[in-house]
C-alpha cells in the first residue's frame, strides 16, 4: 500500500477545496488498491455528498461522483 488513510483524507480535502467548502471527509473503504472517500461539501449549487476514488499507490484521484 502506497498511501495511508490519513494521507488519503488530506489529498481529498486539498482536491475538493479548489471548488467547494468541505465540511466532513470520511475514508470509507480500501479495496483492490483503491480508497473510497465520502465528503460533505457545499458549493454554489448547494450542499451535496461527493464520493471520491483514490489510487492507493499513487494518490491520484480516479473519480468523483
Amino acid at each position: 500500500m502506497g498511501i495511508d488513510r490519513k494521507k488519503v483524507g488530506e489529498l481529498t480535502i486539498n482536491f475538493l477545496q479548489q471548488h467547494h467548502n468541505v465540511h466532513n471527509v470520511k475514508v470509507v473503504n480500501f479495496e483492490n488498491e483503491i480508497w473510497l472517500v465520502e465528503a460533505r461539501v457545499h458549493s454554489s449549487s448547494g450542499p451535496s455528498v461527493r464520493k471520491i476514488r483514490v489510487d492507493g499507490e499513487t494518490g491520484k484521484i480516479i473519480s468523483v461522483e
